[in-house]
C-alpha cells in the first residue's frame, strides 16, 4: 500500500482550490493523500477520491480525530498547507510527523522543515512547492517538477446530474454567465469586490446571455444589493456550483473563492481585481482573463469591452 500523508486543507475555499496541483503530485508520485479541513471541502473534493475528515475548530476534538487518524493509519506522514502555529500543535500533539514550511515560529514542531519559495510566487506554486519538498524528504522522487497549467478538479455524477438538474427547475437557457458579486472581508483595509458588477448585466443580456448570480447562503442579501439586476437562485453547495461553473458561457467573480473554484474546472472566466496582487492569488487556469490589478480596478468600460471581445 502506498504510503498515506495526512493533509491539512488551508481554510478558505480558494486556497483549497490551490492546493489541487500539490495533491495530485503527492498521488503521482506513490503517496495517497488524506484531506482534513473544514466542511466545505468535503463536497468540493468528492471527485478527487481522497478520504475526507472534517476539522471543525474544537481543538480538542480536533486532536482527537486527528489523533484517531494516527493510530489507525499505521503511523500515517502528515503535510501542512496552513502555515499556522496551531495546525503543527495540532499534529504534534495527535502524534501525526509533519512537513511544512517553517512559519509562524513553528519549526520546532515539524518533522521536516521544508525551504519555502521565494516571496511573491503564486500560492499554487508556494502550495506544490511544499509537497515536491517533502517528498524529496520523505526519501522518493516528485513525478514532476513543476504544477501542471491546470488545478485539475473531478466532478462526480452527483455533481453534474445537480447542475443538470437546476438548469431545467430554473429555466436556465444554454447562454447563461453566473456572476459572484461579493468578496468577503478586506485586503489591507480595501474592499475586495468591485463595486460595479451590476452593470455587465444588460450587456451580458444584449449578447443574449442571462446573468445569474446564485450566492453562498450567508451573502444572500449582499448579493442582492451588489448586483440588483441579475436573476438571483438559491444557494447550492459547492460540487454543483463548480458544476454549473464548467456549464456556463462565462463566470465572472472577484479575487475570491469562486474564481477559483471556475478555475478548477477549467471554466471560461473574467476575474476582477482591485486590491489583491493577480500574480499571487488569480486563477490558475489558461481559460481565465483577470483585469485590474494590486493598484485599482478596472473601469466599467473595461469590463464591459472585454466580456464583448470574450463573447461575442
Amino acid at each position: 500500500m502506498n504510503p498515506i500523508v495526512v493533509c491539512r486543507l488551508p481554510n478558505h475555499v480558494g486556497d483549497c482550490c490551490m492546493t489541487l496541483p500539490a495533491l495530485r503530485l503527492l498521488e503521482a508520485s506513490g503517496f495517497t493523500p488524506y484531506l482534513v479541513g473544514k466542511r466545505f471541502a468535503e463536497d468540493l473534493m468528492l471527485g478527487m477520491g481522497w478520504r475526507f475528515d472534517p476539522i471543525e475548530g474544537h481543538v480538542s476534538e480536533d486532536i482527537s480525530r486527528l489523533n484517531y487518524l494516527s493510530q489507525h493509519l499505521d503511523k500515517p506522514l502528515g503535510l501542512l498547507f496552513p502555515n499556522s502555529f496551531g495546525s503543527a500543535l495540532q499534529f504534534r500533539l495527535a502524534g501525526i510527523k509533519a512537513a511544512g514550511f517553517g512559519t509562524d515560529g513553528r519549526f520546532f514542531l515539524l518533522d521536516k522543515k521544508l525551504e519555502e519559495p521565494p516571496k511573491g510566487v503564486h500560492e499554487v506554486v508556494r502550495f506544490f512547492k511544499a509537497a515536491y519538498e517533502a517528498i524529496s524528504a520523505w526519501g522518493a522522487s516528485p513525478a514532476w517538477n513543476e504544477p501542471p497549467k491546470e488545478l485539475g478538479l473531478k466532478l462526480i455524477t452527483r455533481h453534474t446530474a445537480g447542475a443538470k438538474n437546476l438548469k431545467e427547475k430554473f429555466s436556465i437557457p444554454e447562454r447563461f454567465a453566473l456572476i459572484a458579486p461579493i468578496a468577503r472581508g478586506v485586503h489591507h483595509g480595501k474592499i475586495k469586490h468591485w463595486v460595479h458588477i451590476n452593470s455587465v448585466v444588460k450587456p451580458l443580456k444584449e449578447m443574449g446571455i442571462e446573468p445569474i448570480v446564485m450566492p453562498s447562503p450567508d451573502e444572500v442579501e449582499e448579493a442582492k444589493i451588489a448586483c440588483p439586476d441579475a436573476r438571483h437562485l438559491p444557494p447550492t453547495n459547492l460540487g454543483t456550483y463548480a458544476a454549473l461553473c464548467k456549464e456556463a458561457t462565462v463566470v465572472i467573480a472577484n479575487d475570491s473563492g469562486i474564481s477559483h473554484v471556475a478555475a478548477a474546472v477549467g471554466a471560461r472566466q473574467l476575474t476582477l481585481v482591485g486590491v489583491t496582487n493577480p500574480s499571487r492569488t488569480g486563477p490558475w487556469n489558461p481559460n481565465a482573463v483577470v483585469l485590474g490589478s494590486e493598484n485599482g480596478w478596472p473601469t466599467v468600460e473595461e469590463v464591459i469591452q472585454t466580456l464583448q471581445k470574450m463573447l461575442g
